[in-house]
C-alpha cells in the first residue's frame, strides 16, 4: 500500500509546528484600514464540508490523487476559519504534480488566500490569473475575482481593481454600489481607458468617473454631467448614489471661471471668509498667503472675499463676524495653534480650508472640511517613495541629517515611506556641529575606515614607500540631504571628495529648504543636486509672470513666502472643488503648489523634480510626475 499515512501524518506535524512557531503575519493598523475600504471585509466562503471532515476523507482515501484533492478543500476551510497557519501547512506538504485539474483551481484559490493574508499582492496575482473562469460556483468565482481585485487596489492599479471587483458582484447575490465606488473613485486620469467598454455596467462606471475628471476644470459643470449620466444609465446599480449626489451646491462651487466679473454686483457674490494673521510677529506669512487667494480670486468670477485677522481678538470674535458675513466657505487659519482651536468649536455647517495640520492625537470629525499644509515631513516621504522605485534593490541610500528635533522628524519621514519591497534600506547619519559634517560623511562612506586600513599597511611596511588611494564604500548610489541651504551646501563638496576615483558618482538629492531666492537661476556649488520643489517655483509656465510680478512687488521677501502665496492660491482652487474632491480621491487638482489630491480630508501634494547647474534650474530628468498645470 502507497505511503497514505505516513503523507497525513507528516502533515499533521506540519499543522502543529507551524501552529505554535510561526508569527502572524503583518495586520494592517487602525488607520491604514480606514483608508481601504475595499480590503476591510474577509473574503470567505462555504465548503460543503468542515476542514475535519475534508482531512478525514483525505486519510480514507484511495490512492494519493485522490488524497491531495481533500487536503486542498481542508485548506480552504481551514482558511475559512481563520486557521491560516493550519492550512500553510497542509498546502506546503502538497505536490502539485499530485493534484488533479479539476483541483488545481481550488489548490490555487487557497495559495491565493494566503498570499493575500501576508499581504503578498503579486503573488495573488500569479496564483488567480485565469482562475475564476475554471470556477462553476458562482461564490467560489466571485471570492476569486475580489482577491484579485484586492491585489490591483493593493498595487494601486485601481482601474483593474474595478474590472475584477464589478465582473466579481456580477456573481454575488447582490451588488454593492458602495464598494464598487470604494474603487472607482480613486482612478485617476492616466489609468482611465480611452474607450468607453462594451460591458454596459462599466460602461457606466467609465463615464462616472470620466464626468469628475472633467469637472475639474469647470466644476460648475457637474450636475450637468450627472443628469446625463442619469438619462444614459437609467437602471444602472450607481443610479442611488448619484441621486444623492445630485444635491443643489454651494454658490463658491457653481461660480464660473469663464465670464468677465461684473463688480456690479459684488454685495450679492457668494461670500468666502479668510482667516489670517495679518499682524503681529506672523504678518509676513499670513499676506503673502493673502497675496495668493487674491490672485485666485481675481480670475473666479462673482465671488466676494472678506479677511479676518486673527492675531486680533479671539476665536468667539472670529466666528460671531463669519455668522454675520454667512460665508459659502472658510479658509484658514493658518497657525497650527488657531487651527488646533477652531478645530475644537469649529462652524461645523461651513466647509472649511484649514492652511495647517494638527496633532495626530487629536480626534477630528468634520466632513466638510480638509487640511492643506506645507509639511516639510510630507516633502520626505515623497523623496523616499521617488527614490526608493529609481534606486530599486540596488545599491543603498544614506540620509544625512542634523542631529536635532527636525533632523529626526525628517529621518523618520523619509524612512517610514520607504518601498517595504525594495530590501536596501536607508543607512542614517546624523552630524551636531558643523565641524562635524566633514568627520559624518567620511565615516558615512567609510572613508575614515581606508585610511585606517592605508595607515596600517604603511607601518606594517616600515621604510617601504606605499602609495594608496582611499576608497570609499560602493553599495551607496544616492544620498539624501533633508537640511537647509547652509547644510547642504557645506554637504556637498564633503560628498564629493570623499568618493573614491574607483566608485561612480552618488547622486545627491535635497528637499526645497535647499532652493532660496539667491540660488532660484542656478548654484554652482550645488552643481548636479537633485531637488524637490512646488512647480511655481520651477517650472516655465503661464504662471511664471505672475510669481516675477509677485517678487518684484514683494521686494525682499524669500522662496518660503512664495510657496505660501501659491498655497492661498491652490486654497480657492480647492474650496470651489471641495464636495468632489472629498467624493473622489483619485481626483487631481494640478496648481502652482503641486499636483493636490485629498486621502481622508487631508491634501496631499505632489512636487516636482529639479536639477542645480552652474547657470540655471531645469527640470530633473527623471521628472515623471510633473503636473500639466490646470490651475
Amino acid at each position: 500500500m502507497f505511503r497514505t499515512h505516513s503523507f497525513v501524518l507528516l502533515a499533521v506535524l506540519a499543522l502543529m509546528t507551524l501552529t505554535q512557531c510561526t508569527s502572524s503575519p503583518k495586520r494592517p493598523s487602525p488607520a491604514e484600514k480606514e483608508t481601504v475600504d475595499v480590503t476591510d471585509k474577509r473574503l470567505s466562503i462555504t465548503e460543503d464540508k468542515s476542514a475535519e471532515n475534508w482531512l478525514e476523507e483525505a486519510r480514507q482515501a484511495p490512492n494519493e490523487v485522490a488524497q491531495h484533492s481533500a487536503l486542498v478543500r481542508a485548506a480552504n476551510a481551514f482558511q475559512n476559519q481563520q486557521q491560516w497557519q493550519k492550512a500553510a501547512a497542509i498546502l506546503s506538504q502538497l505536490s502539485p504534480q499530485k493534484i488533479t485539474h479539476y483541483s488545481q483551481k481550488y489548490y490555487h484559490l487557497a495559495r491565493a488566500r494566503w498570499a493575500a493574508e501576508r499581504e503578498q499582492w503579486s503573488a495573488v496575482q500569479d496564483e488567480l490569473i485565469g482562475v475564476p473562469t475554471q470556477f462553476n460556483q458562482r461564490e467560489f468565482r466571485s471570492l476569486a475575482l475580489q482577491l484579485l481585485s484586492r491585489s490591483a487596489y493593493q498595487q494601486q492599479n485601481y482601474w483593474q481593481a474595478l474590472v475584477w471587483q464589478v465582473d466579481a458582484q456580477h456573481y454575488s447575490e447582490q451588488a454593492n454600489a458602495d464598494t464598487i465606488w470604494s474603487i472607482a473613485s480613486r482612478v485617476t486620469p492616466s489609468q482611465l481607458p480611452d474607450e468607453r467598454p462594451s460591458n454596459i455596467t462599466l460602461a457606466g462606471w467609465w463615464r462616472l468617473i470620466d464626468y469628475h475628471h472633467q469637472a475639474m476644470a469647470q466644476p460648475e459643470k457637474l450636475p450637468d454631467y450627472l443628469v446625463q449620466w442619469q438619462k444614459s444609465f437609467a437602471n444602472h446599480d450607481a443610479l442611488p448614489l448619484v441621486n444623492q449626489w445630485q444635491e443643489p451646491s454651494t454658490a463658491a462651487e457653481t461660480t464660473s471661471e469663464t465670464q468677465p466679473q461684473d463688480t456690479s454686483t459684488t454685495a450679492h457674490q457668494p461670500t468666502v471668509a479668510v482667516l489670517l494673521p495679518l499682524s503681529g510677529r506672523y504678518q509676513q506669512q499670513g499676506k503673502a498667503v493673502r497675496d495668493g487667494v487674491i490672485a485666485r480670486v481675481a480670475e473666479v468670477n462673482q465671488l466676494r472675499v472678506v479677511f479676518i485677522d486673527t492675531a486680533a481678538n479671539d476665536i468667539a470674535a472670529h466666528q460671531k463676524q463669519i455668522e454675520t458675513l454667512n460665508p459659502v466657505a472658510i479658509v484658514g487659519p493658518l497657525l497650527k495653534e488657531n487651527v488646533t482651536a477652531w478645530v475644537k468649536q469649529p462652524l461645523a455647517t461651513i466647509p472649511q480650508v484649514y492652511l495647517n495640520q494638527i496633532d495626530s492625537n487629536i480626534e477630528v470629525n468634520l466632513p466638510t472640511s480638509i487640511f492643506f499644509a506645507l509639511s516639510p515631513e510630507a516633502e520626505a516621504e515623497q523623496a523616499a517613495r521617488h527614490m526608493s522605485q529609481i534606486y530599486s534593490d540596488k545599491k543603498n541610500t544614506l540620509i544625512i541629517a542634523a542631529d536635532h528635533s527636525s533632523g529626526h522628524r525628517m529621518v523618520e519621514a523619509f524612512k517610514s515611506s520607504w518601498d517595504d519591497n525594495n530590501e536596501k534600506k536607508p543607512v542614517v547619519s546624523y552630524f551636531s556641529e558643523r565641524s562635524d559634517m566633514q568627520s559624518t560623511v567620511e565615516s558615512a562612506l567609510e572613508l575614515t575606515d581606508s585610511q585606517k586600513r592605508i595607515r596600517a599597511v604603511k607601518i606594517a611596511a616600515g621604510k617601504i614607500i606605499v602609495d594608496a588611494q582611499e576608497r570609499s564604500r560602493r553599495d551607496i548610489a544616492s544620498v539624501y540631504l533633508p537640511g537647509n541651504l547652509q547644510q547642504t551646501r557645506l554637504l556637498k563638496p564633503f560628498i564629493d571628495v570623499s568618493v573614491s576615483p574607483f566608485a561612480e558618482p552618488i547622486q545627491v538629492y535635497a528637499s526645497s529648504a535647499s532652493h532660496e531666492l539667491q540660488n532660484r537661476l542656478g548654484d554652482p556649488d550645488l552643481n548636479g543636486i537633485i531637488f524637490s520643489d512646488i512647480p511655481w517655483l520651477i517650472k516655465n509656465e503661464e504662471k511664471r509672470q505672475l510669481l516675477q510680478q509677485w517678487l518684484e512687488l514683494r521686494n525682499g521677501w524669500d522662496l518660503s513666502l512664495a510657496r505660501l502665496t501659491a498655497m492661498g492660491y491652490d486654497s480657492i482652487s480647492l474650496m470651489r472643488r471641495l464636495k468632489m474632491m472629498q467624493r473622489m480621491p483619485g481626483l487631481t487638482w494640478s496648481g502652482p503648489s503641486g499636483d493636490l489630491h485629498l486621502d481622508n480630508n487631508a491634501v496631499q501634494r505632489q512636487l516636482i523634480w529639479a536639477t542645480f547647474s552652474k547657470e540655471n534650474v531645469t527640470l530633473s530628468k527623471e521628472q515623471a510626475d510633473a503636473g500639466s498645470g490646470n490651475g
